[in-house]
């Protein structure tokens, strides 16, 4: 290996030696002095750096210490950085604070002195590996104007963020900092080091600034280049594949994405363990799905899975979703072009990738709905194709309202727990718990979700026609009832056994293996001291006669043949239906799990080893003890190597093309509030194991099993994903708790590593508080 030309030491040190060696990017003039020459004699120190010609202006004093930038911990943004330094005492104020904010600062330490760089167009901090995973992605982080210190310290709005593949030449930055991956592979060359933290930024002029350089902390191994490049290629041929085959979806182009319709990011994560992914499609996303559109008057998708892999990552395949959105009575030919229509406006507005329903696709005909069909006369949809899918989607909404399909569902469910002899005596295989899952748990639950999604978006048009007050629909969804309020008053009326006979079987992982049930470790979710006895009875809502009359008004402006009363009827029993239904399936998902975990015991295998096998692996075992034990070995073999390739992968939220593996910048999200109500509390990050005991809850996908969060009395909730309609949504609408559901990653990190927020529901706004 040759020998670097540039040695990482000190940020000052390494800066000084970048001078006039680095050729993409410029370095700032410096001056740097350590803590012996300052305390030997500051006045002399103050001369040096006043006489340069670049110190007539503002300066900028910054840290340079010797443990700022080590090799195997960085204290990035840790130490005093003081802008806007203006003559001689200013600057020896300055350089005294910098040194203390050392705390006990060793006499090598240093402190920088440069030019301040006024009016950046942008600043950011880029690395030369993924610093999660160690793959070699040139990841860029950056936001228009500020400091680089502000982006360490993750206090920057408008945060931008793109990963593109660092050995090819296809994934191209955006044109505001186009510049930084030749000078991250240009500091590469000059440092012999392989992993980097650079921060950098651009000034006025446009001319690329080199403000930092230091080594990346991974924890993770090095993934090598070449490896890494058959795995991605591998990943972009699979998605070329899949575009092209055949399928009862409609339409030409489709698009894959993280978040929309089933959305995993929400369900089991981005990157779940093979059982977990296995199992959601088994219970959920290859079959299940369709049956219960089917059932409620959709397209006919029954056989073509909704959910696929990308050497395990999973999307949601987005033409199946909105082909499975079309009611069936819409001409093929018509429903052909609206698929294509919605999948095209979803790739020209990626942002919209977790509101496909609300915002994207009309699936249903509500009180309201006319507005966004009028949309689709932009799209070249004629006034004869626009009545036609109205017709059908008003025929749809008013026999699901009118109809039993719902009740049948709640029926249905009921079966669930019908004693059956196999069960008794615990011999029920892990394939037929999971039939009689599909067949009275998820497929009512399937039916009852698509109920209560148009519920809701009825709810809403409620609403937003004033026939209802935005207190109203709160008042209304807290006298469902539902689980979430059930918990928070059980957890106070009930003794400990019986509120864990109840809820115990809840976990916050619903497919995981890995993830504790509420009764396998209660004192990590509850805190039983805390307990408050019942809380009082809350008056239930019941509509004025005005607002009957309106809402009758509203039914027969829209066209639709059912009344007031069973409207509400139905919109409340759907939202209780979902919710109740989630509940009692999650049951059966839990008990076999742990039915999986003692057969993995049999044989030998731990709750690790049989997070990694496939579900139809244990599904499929043949009964003979020496054979069954040789394949559960095999998978979780087999599991654990492709779930540590798709460690290594970094993908887009939304892949609408081969190409977009390569490169890509991460989408900006649009937040849903959830209650108009305003918090301020400090931020507990529930995932890292904080207590969130009067916290604002911080937690990146919250499904049923997270529902012990309200019982430890939390002010506010934000979520990485999730959707206006989605379990936590419904249940903080409930109870009244400001929220922010689906922040995004970008703004989920930013939130969850303040020290306090501040959450006005009202205005959508967050603050992050000191």
């Amino acid at each position: 290996m040759a020998v670097p030309e540039v040695r990482l030491g000190t940020k000052g040190d390494t800066l000084a030696g970048l001078i006039g060696r680095v050729r993409s990017a410029r370095v700032l003039p410096l001056a740097l002095h350590d803590l012996a020459e300052w305390e030997s004699d500051r006045e002399r120190v103050l001369d040096r750096v006043l006489a340069a010609p670049w110190a007539s202006g503002r300066l900028i004093v910054r840290s340079s210490a010797g443990a700022e930038d080590a090799a195997a911990e960085s204290l990035a943004g840790r130490f005093l950085t003081v802008p806007a330094v203006a003559g001689r005492d200013d600057l020896a104020a300055a350089v005294d604070r910098v040194f203390a904010s050392y705390g006990e600062p060793d006499a090598a330490d240093q402190v920088l002195v440069q030019p301040e760089l006024l009016a950046p167009r942008l600043s950011g901090v880029a690395f030369t590996r993924d610093p999660n995973g160690g793959a070699p992605y040139t990841v860029i982080n950056w936001s228009e104007g500020g400091l680089t210190d502000t982006v360490t310290g993750g206090r920057v709005d408008g945060l931008r963020c793109w990963y593109g593949a660092r050995y090819s030449g296809r994934a191209r930055p955006p044109e505001p900092v186009a510049g930084v991956p030749a000078l991250l592979a240009e500091l590469r060359r000059l440092t012999g080091h392989d992993r980097l933290d650079v921060e950098f930024a651009v000034s006025a002029e446009g001319e690329l600034i080199l403000l930092q350089v230091r080594p990346l902390v991974v924890t993770a191994g090095t993934v090598a280049e070449a490896a890494h490049r058959t795995v991605l290629a591998g990943v972009a041929d699979e998605i070329a594949a899949a575009r092209t085959r055949p399928a009862e979806a409609l339409g030409e182009r489709t698009a894959y994405g993280v978040m929309p319709d089933w959305n995993p990011a929400e369900m089991i994560g981005l990157r779940p363990r093979p059982l977990a992914l296995s199992l959601y499609r088994t219970l959920i996303t290859d079959r299940t799905w369709a049956r219960a559109r089917y059932r409620y008057g959709y397209r006919d998708l029954r056989g073509t899975p909704l959910l696929v892999d990308f050497s395990g990552l999973p999307y949601i395949d987005v033409r199946a979703s909105v082909s499975s959105l079309i009611p069936a009575t819409v001409d093929r030919a018509l429903a052909a072009r609206l698929a294509e229509h919605w999948v095209g406006t979803l790739l020209d507005r990626p942002h919209l990738h977790d509101k496909l329903e609300s915002r994207v696709v009309v699936s249903a005909l509500g009180l309201g709905a006319e507005d966004r069909l009028a949309e689709l006369a932009g799209a070249g949809f004629g006034e004869a194709e626009r009545t036609a899918l109205a017709g059908s989607l008003r025929a749809l909404t008013d026999r699901l309202v009118t109809g039993g399909l719902w009740r049948e569902d709640l029926d249905r469910l009921r079966a669930l727990d019908v004693p059956d002899a196999a069960r008794d005596d615990g011999a029920e295989e892990p394939a037929a718990k999971a039939r009689r899952c599909v067949e009275y748990g998820t497929l009512p639950f399937a039916g009852l979700a698509r109920a209560a999604f148009i519920a809701t978006d009825l709810l809403d048009h409620l609403v937003a026609a004033e026939a209802l007050s935005p207190e109203d629909r709160t008042d209304f969804l807290g006298d469902l009832d539902m689980v979430a309020s059930g918990l928070r008053r059980d957890f106070g009326a009930l003794d400990r056994d019986a509120f864990l006979k109840q809820y115990g079987h809840l976990r916050p992982g619903t497919y995981d293996i890995l993830s504790p049930r509420y009764d396998e470790d209660p004192d990590r979710y509850f805190d039983w001291s805390a307990r408050t006895g019942a809380e009082p009875h809350r008056p239930g809502f019941a509509p004025r006669p005005e607002q009957l009359r309106r809402i009758e008004r509203l039914i027969a402006e829209s066209g639709f043949t059912f009344d007031a009363a069973r409207l509400l009827e139905f919109i409340g029993t759907a939202i209780w239906g979902r919710e109740k239904a989630k509940f009692e399936f999650t049951r059966v998902v839990s008990d076999l799990l742990v039915d999986i975990r003692e057969l993995g015991a049999r044989y030998g295998l731990g709750v690790d080893d049989l997070s990694f096998v496939d579900f139809p692996v244990l599904a499929g075992l043949s009964g003979e003890p020496s054979a069954d034990a040789r394949a559960l070995a095999e998978a979780a073999e087999r599991g654990r190597a492709r779930y540590a390739t798709g460690q290594t992968l970094l993908l887009p939220p939304l892949i609408g093309d081969p190409e977009d593996v390569w490169g890509f910048q991460a989408l900006r999200a649009q937040p849903n509030f959830v209650t108009r109500g305003r918090v301020i509390a400090r931020v507990a990050d529930v995932d890292a194991g904080a207590d969130p005991q009067g916290a604002i809850a911080v937690v990146a996908s919250a499904d049923p099993g997270y529902d012990w969060l309200f019982a430890r009395g939390i002010r506010g909730l934000v979520t990485a994903y999730g959707g206006a309609n989605s379990h936590m949504a419904i249940r903080c609408t409930e109870l009244g708790i400001p929220a922010v559901i689906g922040a995004g990653e970008m703004l989920f990190r930013k939130w969850a590593a303040a020290p306090a927020l501040e959450i006005d529901g009202a205005n959508g706004l967050v603050t992050v508080l000191p």
